[in-house]
């Protein structure tokens, strides 16, 4: 029989989301690798990031911007926007990022898409433990 890969599914993601929004002026960012990695689910989409809480919304603790889905730290699993990411990860440094949250070196970040009822429900109960 066949063998078939088993990975992570595409996600289908509008042009436009997949540069940053300009939320930072300064950014030395290879566009070409950022649309490769949120187009194959490794980084969330950039969405403009919105002032107004939704509930559906997530909030980015860097910009305090409101997104429809954030990347996770691997580390402590924060929440992070796309573009914050990418100022904390300079490419031109040889020197290993520390996490932002829990100062873990060798900062990266994972993308599983939109938080699940149980994940927004875990978070509520260690907001008010």
């Amino acid at each position: 029989m066949g063998n078939k890969l088993v990975g992570r599914k595409r996600q289908v993601v509008e042009e436009r989301y997949t540069k940053p929004q300009g939320l930072y002026v300064n950014t030395d960012v290879d566009i070409k690798k950022l649309r490769k990695l949120i187009v194959e689910s490794k980084l969330a989409p950039c969405y403009p990031g919105d002032d107004e809480s939704c509930h559906e919304l997530e909030e980015c603790p860097i910009c305090f911007l409101f997104y429809p889905s954030l990347n996770r730290s691997r580390c402590c699993m924060k929440s992070i926007c796309t573009e914050c990411f990418l100022q904390m990860k300079n490419p031109n440094s040889a020197r290993p990022t520390q996490c932002p949250f829990c100062k873990t070196p060798n900062y990266a970040v994972e993308y599983r898409g939109v938080k699940t009822k149980e994940e927004k429900g875990m978070e509520q109960v260690v907001r008010y433990k």
